[in-house]
């Protein structure tokens, strides 16, 4: 499937034994994750809260709403432990340009007819991709000096599995012609191509070596 070779091509978490007193991660890189993953929470909140207005379909501006919430208390816990990690605290980061420029084209899909986009974006796309690296970030964490950001990333991923289910039942609901179903798809290929040009959330290692200031917010 073209999803498993995009997760593929992504390397998620770039796993590799880092194992030492201080554990598969340090506290640098633990705090530099923590502030990818605020960032792309972050953007979530905003895209949503901006596209309750556009968005024709009740349910879906309902779901929307629910899920807006979500995503700004995981920011919210995500910028605490960074205090925690001896790192500013509530600071977003991507990783690259390109990954602003990947949630930029989710984001900019603001017309009246784009509910089709703009769900697929979220629940085919970002979200699922930010599952897999909480879930490996949760694997290779040490859980006995990591306690914390485990707890917060074990929650996270409950809650946007659930959103994901949610948003895929929207999503099928109105995807009732295979005109429909192409345009889904074909919109899904594009982005998971931007996302994989980035190396998804956390970047690649000489982005996270630069540890550059980027996107739309800090």
């Amino acid at each position: 499937m073209r999803s498993r070779a995009k997760a593929a091509k992504l390397n998620i978490m770039e796993h590799r034994d880092r194992r030492s007193l201080e554990g598969v991660y340090s506290v640098r890189q633990s705090a530099g994750f923590i502030m990818n993953y605020r960032y792309a929470e972050e953007r979530m909140m905003r895209m949503m809260a901006g596209w309750i207005a556009l968005t024709p379909e009740i349910p879906v501006k309902l779901e929307m709403a629910r899920q807006v919430y979500d995503c700004a208390l995981h920011a919210d816990a995500l910028g605490k432990r960074l205090g925690e990690l001896r790192s500013q605290a509530q600071v977003s980061r991507p990783p690259n340009e390109a990954f602003v420029a990947f949630i930029n084209a989710i984001e900019d899909k603001e017309q009246w007819e784009d509910t089709i986009e703009r769900l697929t974006g979220i629940f085919r796309v970002l979200k699922p991709h930010l599952v897999a690296h909480y879930s490996a970030h949760v694997e290779a964490a040490n859980p006995v000096y990591e306690p914390p950001t485990l707890r917060i990333l074990a929650h996270l991923v409950d809650d946007e599995k659930r959103h994901i289910e949610r948003g895929l039942v929207l999503l099928e609901r109105l995807l009732d012609s295979p005109q429909k179903h192409r345009r889904a798809t074909a919109w899904q290929a594009h982005l998971e191509d931007l996302l994989a040009a980035a190396g998804g959330v956390i970047g690649r290692e000489n982005d996270r070596a630069q540890a550059t200031q980027l996107g739309r917010s800090r």
